[in-house]
């Protein structure tokens, strides 16, 4: 399930006794977590009935004692195990062998930014309990986000002001908390939060960010892409991430490519953005930008941009290429003439 099907299901009182948050989307699991435990621990029983345990410092005994203590004057204990990837062998086992008879008055919740799903660990927690993914947000999501959030402050954040905080802050949820904070305190409460207004508190961000790279990779500019990539390997940003993101964009460019000749932006709109039941003009001028970029590509480019994508995936998640040296590679491959 995703986090507003978890939202939902938590406000409803349905708790599951075993969860894992898995995705590399940790601000949405803060928050996540944070609304989990409102509904189920009372503030005055917090320090008996919750407890956090580092996975890389945990034996299978002390899992096993912690998940087996009764709550102290209340239906639940949270008992929350972070980064399970990291968990020793007989650790994990134990996890395993706990979710064939979880605790009724325990609810754990495991987090992992990734986990193999081809193992049996990973199995047991779709099988016995509930996996909530927190992948990053596209930008249509994180642009719905960043207005809900403004909209919690009282304030109302234009459309084309909200573009632009994303553009130069980027779709890291914690930066863009920090943003809105900030903005709330800066604008006036009647006031409608404008493009000027996030440059002022905003200023120029640290860099153009994932969505400046797809943006260039879009208008075919490889010197800016290839600036934007050192920019992000010098940042820290996971290049798999980054790689998810090139492989939606080019997407996006092979559909618009095969309907290019009778697609107008209004029908692009759904290509790109999440299905609505209406898309204003500021959408419509995007989706625009979006068929113009399709008719720079060839229909074979973006085919073999897509082979060189999977290719690429292939190679950074067997360890056979270095992952930054391998996304160097690929962005020269989408955007010359004559890949290597």
């Amino acid at each position: 399930m995703n986090y507003n099907k978890f939202v939902r299901e938590v406000e409803k009182g349905k708790i599951a006794p075993v969860y894992l948050f898995e995705g590399e989307e940790d601000y949405l699991k803060e928050e996540a977590l944070k609304m989990l435990k409102g509904k189920v621990i009372s503030p005055e029983y917090e320090d008996f009935n919750y407890e956090v345990l580092p996975a890389a410092e945990i034996s299978d005994i002390q899992i096993m004692e912690s998940l087996s203590i009764l709550p102290f004057k209340g239906r639940w204990r949270l008992v929350v195990i972070k980064e399970i990837d990291k968990l020793a062998r007989k650790a994990q086992k134990a996890i395993g062998e706990y979710l064939d008879r979880p605790v009724k008055s325990t609810c754990l919740v495991c987090t992992a930014k990734k986990l193999d799903k081809r193992t049996k660990f990973y199995s047991l927690f779709l099988e016995r309990g509930k996996v909530v993914s927190f992948r990053p947000l596209w930008d249509e999501e994180a642009l719905t986000w960043i207005r809900e959030r403004v909209e919690k402050k009282g304030k109302k954040i234009a459309l084309e002001a909200a573009v632009y905080l994303l553009e130069k802050i980027g779709n890291d949820l914690h930066s863009l908390d920090n943003e809105i904070e900030k903005l709330a305190v800066f604008v006036h409460p009647d006031q409608l939060v404008g493009v000027e207004e996030v440059r002022k508190v905003a200023g120029e961000g640290k860099g153009e960010g994932v969505f400046g790279l797809t943006k260039a990779i879009r208008e075919k500019d490889l010197a800016k892409a290839f600036f934007i990539l050192s920019q992000l390997g010098e940042e820290g940003e996971d290049p798999l991430r980054i790689h998810s993101l090139i492989v939606r964009e080019i997407r996006i460019l092979l559909r618009l490519k095969e309907k290019e000749k009778s697609i107008s932006p209004y029908q692009a709109c759904p290509i790109i953005f999440s299905q609505k039941k209406f898309y204003p003009k500021f959408y419509q001028d995007i989706a625009a930008e979006y068929i113009q970029a399709a008719k720079k590509f060839t229909l074979r480019e973006l085919i073999k941009g897509y082979e060189r994508l999977l290719e690429t995936e292939i190679s950074i998640k067997t360890g056979r290429e270095d992952p930054n040296s391998a996304m160097e590679k690929l962005v020269l491959n989408l955007l010359t003439p004559h890949p290597l």
